[in-house]
């Protein structure tokens, strides 16, 4: 998938966790860009001119520093289409893979006893749009995490081994994401279908690995434990240790 697809995807499902009617159409005319040409520029098909760019940024009301962002990536796409190659690409799924929480929540469906594999049931049940979950599921297969035959999906269990190391920048991605969707359930998900509970308290900071470890094996028991017997969601289990002092050398 090319930058500005993910771009685009990305201001979608940003707006569609505040207005989950959003349709597509809809979108396009907040860009002012007709919904044929929208889904050309999502799936890849046509790049966007820097002309569009620039309007597509007014559109979503964005400030001019977002323009310049969006205007590297066209740049970028230009680019990659005249020396595409396989590694290159191979490097941009793994860093969408590790940077996009939907990846390893449609991994996670799977095994779920409802599962119907398809684009569009994934899509509802992650309330994500149905493109953002098809080129999900085309960029795991990629990277080899999911095996899709004669209708079914198969998850591989292979760990991701990068082809260069993981960017900072994608895990810093990852983890804005996952503190958003925390506040996000915080206003729609019943109280006894969550909890979000927190203690503050005065540390030694040299405790800090010993944390690590405590809440690491935390984290794989309730895995554990959670996965016995019949799957019928995927949850995302978040734990943040973080100061809230100000940090002094």
């Amino acid at each position: 998938m090319n930058k500005t697809s993910e771009f685009l995807l990305n201001e979608y499902q940003r707006r569609r966790n505040s207005a989950p009617a959003l349709t597509n159409a809809q979108f396009a005319k907040i860009l002012g860009i007709p919904s044929s040409r929208l889904s050309d520029y999502i799936n890849g098909r046509r790049i966007m001119t820097v002309a569009i760019g620039k309007q597509v940024i007014k559109g979503l009301g964005l400030p001019e520093s977002e323009f310049d962002h969006l205007k590297g990536l066209i740049e970028f796409d230009k680019r990659k289409i005249k020396t595409l190659q396989p590694e290159v690409q191979l490097q941009d799924d793994e860093f969408a893979v590790i940077s996009d929480w939907y990846h390893f929540a449609i991994l996670a469906l799977v095994p779920v006893k409802t599962f119907q594999p398809n684009a569009n049931w994934i899509a509802d049940r992650l309330n994500i749009p149905v493109e953002v979950a098809q080129a999900a599921i085309e960029r795991l297969c990629r990277v080899g995490l999911l095996e899709v035959s004669g209708g079914k999906f198969n998850v591989t269990h292979k760990q991701l081994e990068t082809t260069s190391n993981i960017p900072s920048e994608s895990l810093r991605r990852s983890h804005k994401q996952t503190l958003v969707q925390v506040l996000d359930t915080m206003d729609r998900i019943p109280l006894d279908l969550r909890d979000i509970t927190s203690i503050t308290f005065p540390m030694n900071r040299k405790k800090i690995p010993e944390a690590k470890r405590l809440i690491k094996n935390f984290r794989r028991k309730m895995a554990t434990l959670m996965t016995q017997g019949p799957k019928t969601d995927v949850y995302n289990l978040n734990v943040q240790l973080v100061p809230v002092t100000k940090v002094s050398k």
